[in-house]
């Protein structure tokens, strides 16, 4: 299993686009040598491909309506929802839930979240409603 760590380290490595076209959207993690030929999932062993390019080389056909982008709700309909987010109107658990996420899920593991940030030019965000929340329910718990 490909711990987040490693996968970052991948991402970061192929600067978050696809080894062979440079898409950045749906990215995968590809093992060169594949486990059950006795790979691993040491860095040497991986690429950062997209979806297209893994099913090519997997010798799938590849359907960009059945895809499976963490998410059920398509690009269009969640920059509404990501919107508000950045601008501060709503927390994480709030944009988890209209982006049908599941709460253990990282908002920024997202294809929408990611092609959002990137085509916004965002970096750095903390939530500052996420950070009142936080506060609110340390407070509520300090005076029980």
């Amino acid at each position: 299993m490909i711990t987040k760590a490693t996968r970052r380290k991948i991402e970061t490595f192929w600067k978050n686009q696809c080894a062979i076209c440079g898409n950045k959207d749906f990215l995968e993690i590809h093992h060169l040598t594949p486990k059950t030929g006795g790979g691993t999932d040491g860095y040497d062993n991986l690429i950062l491909l997209c979806a297209c390019c893994h099913a090519a080389i997997h010798h799938r056909a590849y359907n960009p309506e059945k895809y499976n982008r963490k998410t059920s709700i398509e690009y269009e309909a969640a920059k509404p929802i990501l919107a508000a987010y950045f601008a501060n109107e709503i927390g994480t658990r709030e944009t988890k839930e209209k982006l049908n996420l599941s709460q253990k899920t990282h908002l920024s593991e997202s294809a929408v979240f990611k092609r959002y940030k990137r085509e916004h030019n965002i970096e750095k965000f903390y939530n500052n409603v996420d950070l009142v929340n936080s506060k609110r329910s340390n407070h509520v718990s300090d005076s029980l």
